[in-house]
């Protein structure tokens, strides 16, 4: 590997999505693209196989489903890049826009993770220019460009991102025990801030995100809204456990939540089971503890450690369940 950029790629069952970032991404390895990783969350599609008409593309298989931090930090792991750039399957990276975010880190040292401007693919307006989180854990993304400014400071990157390589000799790693998918971003935010680096935007930089969703609640089933709901209060002991904020999240932010959700699955048949999961995953985080954040072998050595009521594609991994990186 001679690039200085390694780029992960987490998957799980979007086959056609990931070959056509491939198909974006492989002609492009080279001096500055080093190595593709894909690490796979036991997709049941045909990903394995289209994959492999990609040769040049590391390949792990995981057997079960550990979510997305958990994908992320195998990939990170097997990155030698100096720069590692973490992209969802559902995007299309505009030519050149790695190597910007590359070159922004280059230029500016006192940032650890960067990324770039998100558009919608399906009209090209702006999706996220970078994540904040107010004091009561409101997150919203910014929708507007500000070019007069060097750098572009938010508290988090979702989808797409851009990190230092060297961040993980110094502790920071995706607390996949934790923030197995929802929130993960916004605590790998925040540790790269504990370290004394900064969080940025970059503007010269674009990726199209292919996104499916809209409204308060993104991707509703029962695993993701059991997590979300269960990780916000787990963000909330960790960064913002103070008793005001307590007191507005649990008498406003709370049921406003509830009645979103009522609302967003209001034509489903399982609204009741996915109403219940919310509930669930808040108690839980209420009267569970934060586990200790793990170390970097721990993806690859410990066994599982996800508490026993979470689903079983949540729980985490044993130590035969990935097969070898294909090189």
């Amino acid at each position: 590997m001679t690039g200085r950029i390694s780029v992960v790629i987490p998957t799980r069952n979007r086959a056609g999505m990931l070959v056509r970032l491939l198909e974006q991404l492989v002609p492009r390895l080279g001096d500055d693209l080093g190595e593709i990783i894909v690490v796979d969350n036991a997709s049941s599609d045909d990903t394995e196989n289209q994959v492999a008409k990609f040769p040049q593309v590391r390949f792990v298989q995981n057997l079960q489903n550990h979510l997305s931090a958990h994908a992320r930090q195998q990939g990170w792991d097997l990155a030698t890049g100096t720069y590692v750039c973490f992209i969802d399957d559902d995007n299309l990276v505009e030519e050149g826009s790695l190597s910007t975010l590359a070159d922004y880190l280059d230029r500016h040292e006192s940032v650890g993770l960067v990324g770039p401007v998100q558009r919608r693919w399906s009209d090209g307006s702006i999706w996220c220019a970078g994540g904040r989180i107010n004091g009561f854990l409101v997150v919203s993304y910014d929708h507007h460009i500000d070019t007069h400014k060097q750098i572009i400071e938010v508290d988090f990157q979702p989808n797409v991102f851009m990190v230092r390589n060297a961040l993980r000799e110094v502790g920071v790693n995706f607390d996949w025990k934790n923030f197995p998918h929802n929130w993960s971003e916004a605590e790998f935010g925040n540790q790269i801030r504990r370290a004394g680096f900064l969080v940025a935007t970059c503007v010269e930089s674009t990726v199209y995100h292919d996104i499916d969703y809209s409204g308060y609640f993104t991707r509703i089933n029962p695993t993701n809204i059991f997590d979300q709901a269960k990780s916000r209060i787990t963000y909330r002991k960790e960064y913002r456990n103070d008793p005001i904020t307590w007191a507005v999240f649990l008498l406003i932010v709370l049921p406003v939540s509830v009645i979103a959700l009522v609302y967003e699955t209001r034509k489903r048949v399982d609204r009741k089971k996915l109403l219940v999961l919310y509930l669930k995953g808040t108690l839980c985080g209420l009267i569970s503890s934060c586990e200790g954040k793990q170390t970097r072998s721990d993806v690859a050595d410990e066994g599982t450690s996800s508490p026993s009521d979470l689903p079983l594609n949540q729980q985490g991994p044993t130590t035969l369940d990935a097969t070898p990186p294909r090189q």
